[in-house]
């Protein structure tokens, strides 16, 4: 495990926030799944509760790199097919979008939900691409999407957010750097606060608050941790993230860490290029194919 966090630093960054509780369809899908005998139809029931959820559960599920077949119709037949576990992870991440966006629809929201997803469906290819297994690949996901959370938060509380971010990172500031010296606070330990309330796992939200500092998770005696946060660090290098998010193409963190990613993941620069066309197969547009 990296160090633990230093919670006087959380509450710090909470100063002024306040992190969103899981809403309650998704407390009750969580209670049914732990029941001995949980009821796929029951939980379908729950997901369909709200339609913006469950369509775009759908949507998701038949986009390509869930690599399906035929195209899911029905939040019983997306239960059936992906599981239980799966199913629950994904329309996790659904609400985090509709708990944090309320509605909102401003170019920046919008490009960070698109980053996520892209991100996010990166990370879960690479896992498969690595062949480490369902879960891995699952965990992956659950990290693009939940990773940049806390931006949400800042953003819509200081609107000249994705403004202020542009600037510092032109001028080769960090993250952490750029957020405390402007809004007090950041978007790692924001992130981290939302996926430890709405119950993620321990690796998960550690990569999460960590990710812009790899370096210690670099040094983590968990492999399953460095290796999540490898996967995570490469995948956002492959779909642009920043210059995606806040028009900024040098990526400063990337260069920094290179070595380190590539080594935790047994790949050599040699190997991105392949990596980029089975990316760009299962529908992920990256830096080798625009």
């Amino acid at each position: 495990m990296v160090k633990p966090i230093d919670m006087k630093a959380v509450e710090n960054a909470l100063a002024g926030f306040t992190i969103p509780p899981q809403p309650e369809v998704l407390l009750r899908i969580k209670q049914e799944i732990e029941l001995e005998d949980p009821n796929i139809n029951t939980i379908a029931t729950l997901i369909n509760m709200d339609i913006g959820i469950a369509g775009f559960t759908l949507k998701v599920v038949n986009s390509a790199y869930f690599g399906l077949r035929r195209k899911i119709s029905s939040i019983e037949h997306a239960c059936k097919f992906l599981g239980l576990n799966r199913v629950v992870k994904l329309v996790s991440s659904v609400v985090l979008r509709f708990t944090l966006s309320d509605g909102k629809a401003d170019p920046f929201t919008l490009r960070q939900w698109n980053s996520a997803m892209d991100v996010g469906s990166a990370a879960m290819l690479i896992a498969q691409h690595l062949r480490l297994g369902s879960d891995c690949a699952d965990d992956c996901y659950s990290i693009g999407l939940f990773h940049n959370a806390g931006m949400a938060l800042i953003h819509a509380q200081f609107p000249d957010y994705p403004k202020v971010l542009k600037v510092g990172l032109s001028q080769q500031m960090n993250f952490g750097d750029i957020e405390q010296r402007y809004f007090n606070t950041s978007h790692e330990m924001l992130g981290f606060m939302i996926a430890q309330s709405w119950g993620l796992a321990p690796e998960i939200s550690n990569v999460i608050a960590y990710h812009h500092q790899p370096e210690l998770l670099f040094h983590s005696t968990d492999m399953y941790e460095k290796r999540l946060c490898a996967i995570l660090k490469l995948a956002e290098h492959m779909v642009g993230e920043q210059q995606t998010l806040f028009d900024v193409s040098d990526d400063m963190q990337w260069q920094a860490i290179a070595d380190a990613v590539l080594d935790t993941l047994e790949l050599d620069e040699m190997h991105l290029l392949d990596l980029g066309d089975f990316l760009l197969e299962n529908g992920v547009e990256n830096q080798f194919h625009r």
